[in-house]
């Protein structure tokens, strides 16, 4: 049996500041002030400097001169390379998920789609949404590829905020629940030219409508 150490402080503060910027609860471009955080944790500055650095390698957040610590914004250019990375990805993910899942696996997706299409027409958006991100990560994890999995979670997660306001709007669920469907039914048919075709357009449909939604929230 294998035991693991228990986290460092240093660790859940960095998990515990990840997840709240990531879910937006720290918001872009608002400051991180180290003997704040401290007080209010009754830790010490060191476990927060080291989270912080963390966070900034991972690009998260930025030191700005005279300023300290700040949440990173998210520009269109980052937009822009992540779903040129996640196009190259995905594919490559999918394909090898389309070989390897069994009947029973087939199903298990299947059904995993049902219950998010019953989700969405009950307007539940929190439980599509997971649905959403369910079905991604069941792919993921059918390539057998864990290397490509933890990188694309990293890049999932920079953009977290903005794909789940995205997916507040009706038809942009409606239109996300079809592509998944026909990802879903070409994977079954092993048809991997068009696969990759609808992948494509499906991340290619995405990147606009995330742009989009900087463009509008820019203006508000």
């Amino acid at each position: 049996m294998e035991i693991k150490p228990r986290q460092t402080l240093a660790e859940e503060v960095y998990l515990g500041m990840r997840k709240s910027i990531i879910q937006g609860q720290i918001l872009a471009g608002q400051r991180i002030n180290e003997k704040e955080f401290s007080t209010r944790a009754h830790i010490s500055r060191t476990p927060i400097r080291v989270a912080l650095h963390r966070l900034a390698e991972e690009g998260l957040v930025e030191y700005v001169a005279h300023i300290g610590a700040v949440v990173s914004q998210i520009t269109a250019k980052d937009v822009e390379e992540i779903f040129e990375i996640r196009i190259a990805l995905d594919r490559l993910a999918t394909f090898n998920a389309m070989t390897n899942m069994s009947p029973k696996d087939y199903e298990a997706l299947n059904q995993l789609l049902l219950a998010t299409e019953a989700a969405n027409a009950q307007d539940d958006i929190p439980t599509v949404i997971r649905g959403f991100e369910d079905f991604n990560n069941f792919i993921y994890q059918a390539s057998n590829m864990p290397h490509l999995v933890m990188i694309v979670a990293r890049l999932r997660d920079y953009l977290k905020r903005l794909r789940d306001v995205s997916l507040s709007g009706a038809d942009r669920r409606a239109k996300a629940l079809v592509e998944h469907r026909h990802i879903y039914e070409l994977m079954l048919e092993q048809n991997r030219p068009e696969l990759g075709r609808v992948l494509t357009e499906h991340l290619a449909y995405s990147k606009t409508f995330i742009l989009e939604e900087m463009a509008h929230l820019s203006h508000e």
